[in-house]
C-alpha cells in the first residue's frame, strides 16, 4: 500500500476508526499479544487493509500519517504508535474466526518485514532474523494461549506465508513457485524454501528451529512504543542467533 494511495483512501471516507464490537474487541485482545506496542487501529472497507505503518509515517511532504488521524478521523494518535490498518469485511461479526486469524497472520507478516527495512537486524542477518521471527509466530499461534482467544493456527500461517512469499519470492497464488515453497503444513521447514533462501542470500545459515518458540516475540504485560520494540526485538533476536553464527563461522 502507498502512503499516497492511504491518504486518498483517508479522504475518500474508505479508512475508519476500529469499531467496538465484540468481533473487534476480541481482534484487539489478539493484537496485543501479536503486536505489544502502542497502536492506533483503523479499519479499510476497499479490501486492502492489513497493513502497519509507524504514525510519523510521511503520506505527502511534512504530512505525518499521525497527524491525518487526528485531522480527518479525530483520533489520537500517540507519538511513537504503530498504525495498524485492518480488513472490515474480516471484522464483520459472520467473518467467522478464520478471517480475523488470516488477517493476524498477515499483520504478523507485514511488521516483520517492517522491522528489517527499518534496520532492526544486521543486513547479514536479516533473512535469519525474519526466518527465525516468522517460526516463533507461528509457534506463538498454536499454542494453547491464542487458541482460547480464538485464533486459528493454520489460517494464520496462511496469512503469515502470503506476506512472506510476496517479500522473498513473488505473489503467492495457487500453483505458483511461492505457494509451493511456503503453503502447506511444512511451512519454513520446506528444504526447497531453504536452499532457495540460502541461494537468494549467501549469510542464510537456515537456523534451527528449535531457536524459534514464542517467548522470543512475548512481550505479555509491557507495552511499548514501536521504536523501543523495534530495539527490544532487535536485541532478543541477535542474542538467539550469536551462537548459531558462531557454529556456521566454525564449519567454515
Amino acid at each position: 500500500m502507498q502512503s499516497s494511495d492511504l491518504l486518498e483512501a483517508i479522504w475518500r471516507g474508505d479508512v475508519a476508526c476500529a469499531g467496538d464490537t465484540d468481533a473487534a474487541s476480541g481482534f484487539g485482545r489478539i493484537l496485543d499479544r501479536i503486536m505489544p506496542m502502542r497502536r492506533v487501529e483503523l479499519q479499510r472497507g476497499d479490501r486492502t487493509g492489513g497493513q502497519v505503518l509507524p504514525e510519523q509515517t510521511e503520506l505527502m511532504p511534512a504530512l505525518a500519517l499521525g497527524d491525518v488521524i487526528e485531522e480527518e478521523l479525530e483520533r489520537v494518535a500517540p507519538y511513537g504508535a504503530l498504525v495498524v490498518i485492518l480488513d472490515r469485511a474480516a471484522l464483520r461479526p459472520g467473518a467467522g474466526e478464520a478471517a480475523r486469524s488470516r488477517l493476524a497472520g498477515r499483520l504478523a507478516g507485514e511488521l516483520l518485514i517492517d522491522a528489517v527495512q527499518r534496520g532492526a537486524f544486521p543486513v547479514e542477518h536479516e533473512t535469519d532474523a525474519l526466518y527465525l521471527l516468522a517460526l516463533s509466530y507461528d509457534a506463538l499461534a498454536h499454542s494453547e494461549t491464542m487458541h482460547r482467544m480464538g485464533l486459528i493456527a493454520a489460517p494464520f500461517r496462511a496469512g503469515l506465508a502470503e506476506v512472506l512469499a510476496d517479500y522473498w519470492i513473488g505473489a503467492s497464488v495457487p500453483g505458483s513457485d511461492a505457494a509451493r515453497l511456503l503453503g502447506g503444513s511444512i511451512f519454513l521447514g520446506n528444504p526447497r524454501l531453504r536452499d532457495y533462501l540460502a541461494a537468494m542470500d549467501a549469510s542464510f545459515t537456515a537456523p534451527s528451529v528449535t531457536l524459534a518458540d514464542a517467548a522470543l516475540i512475548d512481550f505479555e504485560g509491557r507495552v511499548r512504543g514501536h521504536d523501543d520494540w523495534l530495539r527490544a526485538i532487535g536485541a532478543r533476536v541477535a542474542q538467539r542467533l550469536l551462537p548459531e553464527s558462531v557454529d556456521a563461522a566454525a564449519r567454515h
